[in-house]
């Protein structure tokens, strides 16, 4: 058992099991099949010669990988919709899913690190996984110890020279509803930080979720006595503001000296 397996364990975490491999031939929801085509890059194309009469999609060839299988899914929508009857209606929910299609795959390709394929929005990178630690294991294992697994929101490392920990809301590409994203300083995802302090301050966001700020005398209370006695109940408190206040900083201006 390496270090990491070892302090996750100390959480009694327990990793899920690998995932079944998903066919990229085909929609897993309807029999919509798609083709991969290396000329294509910004458009897709949809013929009726499928299986059954169901719809053929041409597809860029990036999107065979599995990360894509969303705006996969959100194609086969669109290409059956585009079969029915031209209503002003169906005209609009056409539309609509199209721009979902295009701001997902903008958004996997850069959290991929890869570049946008239109510049007329900005793409936010969601990447948990970083050079010493992956935030989603980290994030699953606070999530199952301190809230039942019931916490729901993405992670990621943050981009922002400085490197403040921070909570967000941003909106689903795919289901267009809004998402708590927790953002962590890459000055905990370094060789020297403990496993105590990276979980330590993923808990310390994900309280923000569970305890949102509040308007107090026309004041924004955002660390209230609720949310600092919630935050003491961290195992491994002392050691992590201890961390925080010593290590940390340090961290920080070495990223920041690279970057200049």
């Amino acid at each position: 058992m390496g270090f990491l397996e070892y302090q996750i364990d100390l959480f009694s975490f327990k990793k899920s099991k690998k995932k079944r491999s998903i066919s990229p031939d085909f929609s897993m929801d309807t029999l919509v099949a798609f083709r991969y085509h290396p000329r294509l890059k910004k458009s897709i194309r949809c013929n009726y010669k499928g299986i059954f009469g169901k719809p053929e999609l041409a597809l860029p060839l990036y999107m065979k990988e599995e990360a894509f299988m969303p705006a996969r899914e959100l194609a086969a929508e669109w290409a059956l919709l585009i079969q029915k009857r031209k209503t002003k209606q169906n005209k609009e929910k056409i539309k609509e899913i199209l721009d979902r299609f295009w701001t997902l795959v903008n958004q996997i390709l850069i959290d991929q690190g890869n570049k946008c394929l239109t510049s007329k929005t900005r793409h936010l990178p969601i990447q948990p996984k970083g050079e010493h630690y992956d935030l989603e294991e980290v994030l699953a294992a606070v999530n199952e110890t301190y809230f039942n697994s019931e916490l729901q929101c993405k992670i990621t490392w943050s981009n922002r020279i400085g490197g403040q920990s921070f909570h967000s809301i941003r909106k689903d590409p795919l289901s267009e509803k809004p998402f708590h994203l927790i953002s962590i300083s890459k000055g905990y995802d370094t060789k020297n930080c403990p496993f105590y302090a990276i979980a330590g301050v993923v808990y310390h966001e994900c309280l923000h979720i569970k305890i949102p700020p509040k308007i107090v005398n026309g004041r924004r209370v955002v660390h209230g006595r609720d949310f600092k006695r919630l935050e003491k109940k961290y195992i491994f408190y002392e050691e992590w503001m201890d961390w925080h206040r010593k290590v940390l900083p340090l961290n920080l201006r070495k990223i920041m000296k690279i970057k200049k």
